[in-house]
């Protein structure tokens, strides 16, 4: 008859060898969202009014995303709230400045540029506001006013994650030693 001890510790063990294959392969989530109204400004990023959804167990997963889209005269940007605060106070005269490259798709203050709708725009999810951001390429006003996005998120553990894991398992191995 085993006793508590050694149920438990194959539980845990069990219980971690499955998280830790789950991890190491990842889930991925792919979804849509169609006609979203693009800028009609040359060179001004748009951003959405409510932040991303974060990534409340950074510590535990990794969350990378992938979007794509299907114009090629439009950008996107991740911006945290203060890029965004200072984006939507800019000066107009500031945008159309030839010299300056601040909220534009230049800018090198974003968390993540996408310039290729075919490449698109890949960012790691961090815990904390972080806005989605629209803007057009070029001096020209764009012909169409509609933007479709698709996106996937891949979770995966990060490395703080392998190694509680790996500390579960090895409390459930302890355990089965001890009868």
């Amino acid at each position: 008859m085993s006793s508590i001890n050694t149920k438990l510790g194959y539980s845990l063990t069990t219980i971690a060898v499955v998280i830790l294959l789950v991890g190491a392969i990842g889930i991925s989530f792919d979804d849509e969202v169609n006609d979203i109204p693009t800028p009609n400004t040359p060179r001004k990023v748009y951003f959405a009014d409510e932040p991303l959804q974060d990534n409340p167990v950074a510590l535990l997963l990794s969350a990378k995303t992938t979007i794509t889209w299907d114009r090629s005269d439009i950008y996107l940007v991740v911006a945290d709230e203060d890029k965004k605060s200072q984006c939507d106070n800019i000066a107009h005269i500031e945008l159309i400045s030839p010299d300056g490259t601040t909220c534009k798709a230049e800018d090198d203050q974003y968390e993540a540029v996408g310039l290729d709708n075919s490449t698109g725009l890949e960012w790691t999810v961090k815990n904390g506001d972080y806005y989605v951001g629209i803007g057009t390429l070029g001096d020209s006003i764009p012909e169409d006013f509609e933007l479709n996005v698709s996106y996937s998120v891949e979770l995966n553990l990060s490395v703080t994650g392998y190694f509680l894991v790996l500390l579960l398992g090895g409390c459930g191995i302890t355990l089965t030693r001890y009868d």
